[in-house]
């Protein structure tokens, strides 16, 4: 770790924390948008809806050096609070630094487009000492600012507040873990004195700035397969995400999540075959997480108003897209848009809305009862084969999707053809004289 690096994780360090291990995030939040009063227009006070998904900017608050402007902020909780619902600060895609940062003499700089405008600006790189040293005070001013709550009568600071529920402030420098401009370019061929080490422990950096002064409150990070630089081996994705679920593990500090915005899923009308998205390539990451983090999906698009791309959410609801996010990634946390919240031949699914009823007809509690048996290789892309079977002309296979629809039948054992099927996960069941077992496998091109 580079000394700047060192000395500012140091000082973090000297902070006293005691977090306490918190549940996993999980609820009906509505997504905001630019309407209203501090972009309040869509909160909404109905039975279904857990909270409200507010996003900011670390430049939306901090007006000049030193000088924060807690307006918005304060009028958000306020209003939750007397609703009974929580919050999710997001500082979403546009989400930059104040101006002061990157005009700092010595301060490392690139250009950076945003994915979403397209416009340029000037940033510091996410490795800058300056920058995270900035960060940092930004972070305790914010986590210390005191707002009232009903449920105490008394002025509580923001990281305590009872309203709050996640919060993700993202990687300052570069926002999600991704590439940048046009999330195509990797990372070091626009960020100036790029090491893989330094941006990587930058990255923990910036995560421990956030959930030291957030220790109660569940912090994420967008984060994507997409992320990479001149080293192929191993992949800069996998890298990143083994050293964060080492240093946020629940016990040196606490576990953080991993968070897409890509939520959604269609059905073929030839097949009736639902493919959720994101898929398991695409969003390896989350699905490789196991126990060591949590993780929480925002809406692509409304299935109301689809205003990206229709295909993508074609002949399927949200439930649908809910239950994918719930059986692929254990997710059961959802950012939705406005539009399918108010549509009113959703309501009584959002009103009865629980992931028990995300069961399919294959039962999945009976995954870890497989009695020895094991599928190789898993992930697979071309054929896979069980091992553990004895008696081969005893048993049927099949695999199903996870709605319990049937795609293939076989008693081969040994070299099961499964490079028709789109990558995804799905569920392999073994049928013998007197058991029935389930084993969860992935396809992967």
């Amino acid at each position: 770790m580079t000394k700047y690096l060192r000395v500012i994780l140091a000082a973090v360090s000297c902070i006293s924390i005691n977090f306490s291990a918190f549940a996993q995030p999980t609820g009906i939040y509505v997504l905001d948008n630019n309407q209203g009063t501090f972009r309040d227009a869509n909160i909404r006070n109905l039975p279904f809806v857990d909270g409200f998904v507010w996003r900011t900017s670390w430049a939306d608050f901090e007006t000049s050096p030193g000088v924060y402007n807690y307006a918005g902020i304060d009028h958000i909780v306020q209003r939750l609070d007397s609703l009974d619902k929580k919050l999710t600060i997001l500082f979403g895609a546009y989400s930059v630094e104040p101006a002061y940062i990157a005009a700092q003499p010595g301060v490392t700089t690139y250009p950076f487009t945003d994915p979403l405008t397209q416009l340029t600006t000037t940033r510091a790189v996410p490795y800058d000492g300056y920058l995270l040293q900035q960060f940092q005070l930004f972070l305790s001013a914010l986590a210390n600012h005191p707002i009232f709550s009903l449920s105490t009568g008394t002025q509580v600071a923001l990281k305590d507040h009872p309203v709050l529920s996640n919060i993700a402030t993202n990687i300052p420098g570069l926002g999600a873990i991704r590439n940048v401009n046009g999330l195509n370019t990797s990372l070091q061929a626009t960020l100036p004195n790029y090491t893989r080490s330094k941006f990587v422990d930058s990255l923990t950096v910036s995560m421990k700035i956030q959930t030291d002064h957030f220790p109660t409150k569940n912090v994420f990070i967008p984060s994507y397969k997409n992320v990479s630089d001149h080293i192929n081996t191993p992949a800069l994705a996998d890298v990143i995400k083994s050293q964060l679920l080492a240093n946020f593990d629940g016990v040196q500090n606490p576990k953080i999540s991993f968070w897409q915005e890509n939520l959604a899923g269609f059905t073929d009308t030839a097949t009736h075959v639902f493919t959720g998205l994101p898929t398991t390539t695409f969003a390896t990451p989350l699905l490789q997480l196991g126990n060591g983090a949590y993780t929480m999906f925002q809406m692509l698009q409304g299935w109301t108003t689809p205003f990206l791309d229709p295909s993508r959410t074609a002949n399927s609801t949200p439930f649908d897209a809910m239950c994918y996010a719930y059986q692929t990634f254990g997710a059961s946390y959802y950012e939705i848009y406005v539009s399918d919240l108010d549509n009113l031949s959703y309501r009584q699914s959002f009103t009865d809305w629980d992931t028990t009823g995300c069961a399919t007809t294959l039962s999945t509690e009976h995954l870890a009862n497989t009695d020895g048996l094991k599928i190789y290789p898993n992930p697979g892309s071309e054929y896979i084969s069980i091992a553990g079977i004895n008696d081969m002309q005893k048993v049927k296979i099949s695999i199903c999707n996870l709605y319990g629809q049937n795609l293939l039948n076989t008693r081969n054992t040994h070299h099961i053809d499964v490079s028709t099927l789109p990558d995804g996960v799905y569920l392999l069941k073994v049928e013998g004289q007197n058991k029935v077992h389930l084993l969860k496998f992935v396809k992967e091109n």
